[in-house]
């Protein structure tokens, strides 16, 4: 395997202790996402951005990139593998543990409600009415979640070699 220079090595988060955030700050971060990301993925993964990258720098740009192009060859739901993969780098195996339930519980809990609602018998009209509007919406804040998440991947993509022979990550 060889070395980029260019490239740092994915730190142990255990070795990263004056960067890293308390369980109760994970747990309210990741639970905030899982609470307002409506707009699926897109949005999931743009706030996950803002978080770990811009506004507490705990990865790096490029860690970032390079996880969500992992989690997207993984089969399942990208956006929770990459909640729970940022949630392990800032925090450790409790970190990942913590802010994947605090990730995936308010969705869960969200569906299941409505699920009951609407299970239950015919529902109310305004909850007809705002599940009507909250349908345009999620498209809406999808859309402009994504358009967020190009700029980003072009910019790599200007600055990624792809000479042959010279591998980025040092696999062949």
């Amino acid at each position: 395997m060889t070395s980029n220079p260019e490239r740092e090595p994915i730190p142990d988060p255990s070795s990263t202790k004056d960067k890293q955030p308390g369980l109760g700050t994970v747990v309210k971060e990741w639970g905030r996402i899982g609470c307002i990301g409506f707009g699926g993925p897109p949005t999931h993964i743009a706030l996950l951005r803002v978080l770990c990258v811009e506004k507490r720098k705990w990865l790096s740009e490029q860690e970032f990139e390079d996880a969500i192009a992992a989690c997207n060859l993984l089969p399942g739901p990208a956006s929770t593998q990459l909640a729970i993969f940022t949630a392990w780098r800032v925090r450790g195996r409790a970190g990942a543990l913590a802010g994947g339930a605090a990730f995936i519980v308010p969705g869960l809990v969200v569906i299941l409600a409505l699920a009951a609602l609407f299970l239950a018998g015919s529902p109310p009209t305004w909850v007809r009415g705002a599940g009507a509007g909250a349908g345009a919406a999620v498209a809406a804040v999808a859309v402009h979640a994504g358009a967020g998440l190009v700029p980003a991947g072009w910019r790599r993509a200007a600055t990624t070699s792809r000479v042959p022979g010279q591998h980025r990550s040092g696999w062949r």
